[in-house]
């Protein structure tokens, strides 16, 4: 990849793979790494996950996390896990939380879940999604995201194709839009629940919408 040419095409967030399972590193993460930082891109890091039992998810989310942690990150840490085998939900909702659980442990840095619409919908918990943004695969109209139901009542990321052209990068790319949150120094406070019904007290101030009122306390504002 030719990031001097990514960068002056006008991006400005790269996510890049660093490992797969327990001992897999992208053979390209170091370069892409060291190249994105030279070319003053904003760089997140994400790892998939294949994690079969909660020991195993432990194991990578360690893993991951060496791999990492010494790295000047700008993005949240990204799950990317898609592929379940025999998993039923329940198991995949406890792997899902110990190994983001134990990145954040480890590393200090804010995690996010990368996702489809299905399994955003059907997959992952509603407990997940209280806890844990989420960057959400969706190729249809971005715009209408937010009126399709998941158990998300927003979006910190949308990959909104797979086939998307780019200077510098050979062949298909994937496309996404973020929103300031997924940046570590716009991270808000993304408070745990763990019950359907709460309340909250914010004073509305200048400058304030609901959009985003509702984005920092993880509300739906329909």
């Amino acid at each position: 990849i030719d990031f001097d040419s990514v960068s002056r095409s006008g991006i400005e967030i790269v996510y890049i793979k660093s490992s797969q399972g327990n001992n897999y590193i992208d053979p390209y993460f170091e370069r892409n790494y060291n190249e994105a930082k030279k070319n003053d891109l904003k760089v997140g890091f994400y790892h998939f996950l294949t994690a079969r039992t909660i020991k195993e998810a432990q194991e990578e989310a360690i893993f991951f996390s060496n791999l990492v942690k010494d790295k000047s990150i700008d993005c949240r840490l990204a799950m990317d896990f898609e592929v379940f085998g025999n998993l039923n939900n329940e198991e995949i909702n406890n792997i899902s939380k110990v190994f983001l659980e134990t990145v954040k442990q480890n590393t200090g840095i804010d995690v996010i879940i990368y996702s489809d619409l299905y399994n955003s919908t059907n997959t992952f918990s509603k407990e997940l999604s209280r806890n844990y943004p989420v960057w959400i695969a969706y190729y249809g109209d971005y715009n209408e995201i937010e009126n399709i139901p998941t158990n998300w009542s927003y979006w910190d990321g949308i990959q909104y194709m797979d086939k998307g052209i780019i200077p510098g990068i050979n062949g298909y790319v994937d496309r996404d839009y973020f929103t300031p949150e997924v940046l570590l120094n716009n991270v808000k406070e993304y408070i745990p629940v763990t019950s359907d019904t709460y309340t909250t007290e914010y004073n509305v101030e200048k400058g304030d919408n609901l959009y985003e009122i509702s984005r920092r306390y993880n509300i739906n504002p329909k």
